[in-house]
């Protein structure tokens, strides 16, 4: 039986891990695994299974929503952050819907910080495994390994319901008064009152009405409270543009920088630094070969073209400097 720290060790040992070519969802991971394809899970499961903790992490995935179930199915999944630790595996729903169905990405939480945020090591995250720091708006839940050394995991499941008593109930029920202009009593007590309360809320927003307030409700919570009737997508956060450091990496600045060269082209990207399905069609839109989101031999040869590097239909780091000074130049 492994460990916390055999998890997070081996997980540091995979930073920096990209694609060969970029966008191809092609390395030392997915070959272990036995197929190329997104590869955040996959990431888990191989250093899992370098660590003695394969069985701990339920086993091997790379379909993030059948791994959430299967640690739903064993009672070591929460909803939300609440008592989140190191070496949980935490997933992620871009869109906020705070549903296990929806969960589209996976890391591994390194460190848990005292404002609420954690920090996590995650694969194929703008195509290679990095830190990233993140808060709650998009966590679905974790599931907690069955490390050697795991703790428990939190009393409850994250959701608050009929009999639900604590902080967390003071803060839903002064919610449900200014959302809902109840006059519930503040005590902290979820009782028939806030069942009630809480059930008229789902109603009016478009929920399933079981009186219970969990992910779902909350993200809509927290948006009717500005003013609004859906959950908040969070904008995402792209890498300052600027010169680029000609350094053959093709990261998340190059990327972004690639798509808002795109864009003034046409393309109409969210500029977020991750080379992703819409990104990878603009690019061969603009390269003018088939689009169809593969980046293979002859996109990159198309690519090598256009940047004035020897052509041979590998992405390797001499074609990435080329594209960075491109970029840098204003060519591309």
């Amino acid at each position: 039986m492994g460990s916390v720290e055999g998890m997070l060790a081996q997980m540091r040992k995979l930073l920096g891990t990209g694609e060969n070519p970029p966008g191809s969802n092609r390395n030392a991971i997915t070959k272990w695994y036995g197929f190329s394809g997104p590869w955040c899970d996959m990431t888990v499961s191989y250093a899992a299974a370098h660590s003695d903790n394969l069985s701990a992490v339920c086993g091997k995935y790379a379909y993030t929503v059948a791994h959430a179930q299967a640690f739903r199915s064993k009672g070591r999944w929460h909803y939300g952050l609440g008592g989140v630790r190191p070496g949980d595996i935490v997933f992620f729903d871009w869109s906020g819907s705070r549903s296990i169905g929806a969960i589209d990405h996976v890391g591994v939480v390194e460190a848990v910080h005292s404002n609420g945020t954690i920090t996590t090591i995650e694969g194929n995250t703008s195509n290679l495994c990095q830190r990233r720091r993140r808060n709650s708006s998009t966590v679905v839940g974790y599931g907690r390994p069955a490390y050697g050394d795991a703790k428990p995991l939190p009393p409850n499941d994250g959701i608050l319901r009929l009999g639900s008593t604590g902080p967390a109930v003071r803060t839903l029920q002064q919610n449900l008064n200014t959302v809902m202009k109840t006059t519930l009593v503040v005590d902290g007590d979820f009782g028939q009152a806030t069942d009630e309360a809480v059930r008229a809320f789902q109603r009016k927003y478009g929920l399933a009405v079981d009186g219970q307030y969990g992910p779902s409700a909350a993200a809509v919570m927290k948006s009717a409270l500005k003013g609004g009737t859906k959950p908040q997508v969070p904008a995402p956060r792209p890498p300052s543009a600027g010169k680029l450091a000609v350094d053959g990496a093709f990261g998340p600045a190059t990327c972004a920088a690639m798509q808002r060269a795109l864009n003034r082209h046409g393309a109409k990207l969210s500029v977020d630094g991750s080379f992703g399905p819409l990104t990878k069609k603009a690019l061969q839109g603009y390269l003018k070969v088939a689009v169809d989101g593969a980046i293979g031999p002859n996109t990159v040869r198309a690519l090598q073209k256009k940047v004035g590097v020897g052509v041979d239909g590998q992405w390797g780091p001499d074609t990435t400097r080329h594209l960075q000074q491109a970029l840098n130049a204003g060519t591309f």
